[in-house]
């Protein structure tokens, strides 16, 4: 098993406007962390709070500059629960204004013998789309409060620039499914009507319950198809004043059932419909570099086709 997480980005913004979203402290509390304090050229690149893995205090959210290229690259460790790992963002120019961001989190050596990548996937997934959207000027606010419970059901609020229309079909159109959850998308669009991933028999959403058009979709899931606990999956849409407020809920869980593996993922996907909804057809997703073909079923079409294009950097 492969123990680096390898992602990339392209940003429409030249590379000195993104290392500056990289280091620069009021950028960085704007998509990325509660607070910072970060001074590459004195080796810290301190960030903590209640949206950072494991809501770590001041003194737990220091992490030491590792190497450093102004405008081209940024290496840092990070200690996180399970161990050491280190963080290595590098940045590309691909043409004027826009770069192509490389990310690497790999497991450090502290005498402990992971065989997988212990970096938290769906926070970068999460924090890069962030990052996206405060280059554009758009909201980049769907972040995840870690120093909250995350045990029994799950719900996610966000704000979208898109008519309720525009979003109820990311969230049902299997062409919009395959961009954003959806390995190979089914879709019957009626109450009873079967829904599909591509995740594996039984596994992930299985049966419609609720459709109420650009009003309300829900739908019944099953997590691993083994274990026989159905849980239901809602999207609740409301619209007013130009915009969509999408509430997700998943429901159905015993008030001690810790949801923390799923938790974020969620808020992840629901940042991803934000996204398509607003950007259209232009948008595509970070892209993880799949070195398992075991798991790329749990990963969008998009992601999948993209895997041929992915390019891994190195900084001279």
């Amino acid at each position: 098993m492969d123990t680096v997480l390898r992602m990339q980005i392209k940003l429409d913004a030249a590379p000195s406007r993104v290392y500056e979203a990289l280091t620069d402290d009021a950028a960085l509390t704007a998509w990325f962390t509660e607070f910072s304090a970060v001074d590459v050229a004195a080796g810290a690149y301190d960030f903590w709070g209640r949206f950072t893995p494991g809501a770590p205090t001041r003194g737990e959210g220091k992490h030491p500059v590792t190497e450093h290229r102004v405008g081209r690259l940024l290496s840092y460790d990070w200690h996180l629960s399970e161990g050491l790992t280190n963080v290595r963002l590098m940045l590309r120019e691909r043409e004027s204004e826009v770069t192509m961001l490389t990310l690497h989190h790999a497991n450090g050596d502290l005498g402990q013998h992971h065989n997988y990548a212990l970096a938290p996937e769906d926070f970068w997934f999460l924090s890069l789309e962030n990052l996206r959207r405060y280059l554009d000027g758009k909201a980049c606010d769907a972040r995840v409060d870690f120093s909250k419970s995350m045990k029994g059901d799950i719900t996610h609020v966000i704000d979208i620039d898109a008519d309720a229309g525009t979003v109820f079909e990311v969230l049902l159109s299997p062409k919009q499914l395959e961009r954003w959850i959806a390995s190979k998308a089914t879709v019957e669009p009626h109450v009873g009507g079967k829904i599909d991933l591509g995740w594996g028999e039984g596994v992930g959403a299985i049966k419609i319950l609720e459709l109420d058009p650009n009003k309300k979709l829900a739908y019944q899931w099953d997590e691993d198809g083994e274990t026989g606990q159905a849980t239901t999956v809602t999207w609740t849409l409301e619209e007013g004043s130009g915009q969509t407020r999408l509430t997700f809920t998943h429901s159905g869980f015993d008030d001690d059932t810790d949801n923390s593996g799923i938790y974020a993922g969620w808020r992840n996907f629901q940042s991803w419909v934000r996204s398509i909804a607003e950007y259209g057809d232009n948008w595509q997703p970070a892209v993880k570099l799949l070195t398992n073909p075991g798991h790329a079923a749990w990963y969008p079409k998009s992601i999948n086709d993209a895997q041929a294009l992915f390019t891994d950097e190195a900084v001279e």
